[in-house]
């Protein structure tokens, strides 16, 4: 994906899983962007690269590291800074985590199922 074209992060995160180097990066648009411009206070573009750290048994499922960069975003002292938000997550193509590695029982018990 071309770092000028606007996705969503769902959108990116399944074209990590589609990539053959596993990696997918833009600019998020939408309600994400939204939200992240709103909480920072700032309005330049939120860069999104998503990268695969691991692939499982399970056909389309991988283990994603997810880098949101907000430039400029203001600081308390008056200042700006680069807000950086980087998490990870296991998804399918599907839209559902890999069932390797998931203890379902203990997912239904904190589930309150």
């Amino acid at each position: 994906a071309s770092a000028a074209e606007s996705f969503s992060v769902k959108a990116l995160l399944m074209q990590a899983l589609d990539a053959p180097d596993g990696k997918a990066k833009g600019i998020v648009a939408g309600k994400e962007a939204d939200a992240i411009h709103a909480a920072t206070g700032a309005s330049d573009p939120v860069r999104a690269e998503v990268s695969t750290i691991k692939k499982f048994k399970q056909e389309g499922c991988s283990r994603l590291a997810v880098r949101l960069v907000q430039p400029n975003a203001p600081t308390k002292e008056g200042g700006k800074t680069d807000l950086v938000l980087n998490y990870e997550l296991n998804l399918c193509r599907n839209g559902m985590p890999p069932g390797e590695g998931i203890d379902l029982g203990r997912a239904a018990k904190v589930l309150g199922n």
